[in-house]
């Protein structure tokens, strides 16, 4: 999968579980497209230490790979750009 598409899937359900956990702006196509490569999903209110988890479930069946906590920082998972490496397993 390539970056942009990649970026889109998962804009996509961040934009979808932002709606559902009431995050203001959310459940919008304006929220998805806000959404820059470094920006932080933290500090956007996007992301938590509860729907991380959900995030990274998603992009493993999106991507069939299987994401090894262990081998990454948290920090590896604030961003789109982070996100996309460890899917695909090397920096981009």
């Amino acid at each position: 999968m390539d970056r942009k598409q990649f970026y889109r899937e998962v804009t996509g359900f961040l934009t979808k579980v932002s709606a559902e956990n009431g995050t203001p702006g959310s459940g919008t196509e304006a929220l998805a497209t806000d959404i820059g490569e470094d920006s932080n999903l933290f500090d956007l209110g996007l992301i938590n230490s509860f729907t991380v988890i959900r995030m990274i479930v998603f992009i493993e069946d999106l991507t069939g790979a299987q994401i090894d906590l262990a081998e990454h920082d948290l920090e590896t998972f604030y961003t789109l750009r982070g996100l996309y490496t460890v899917a695909n397993g090397a920096d981009q």
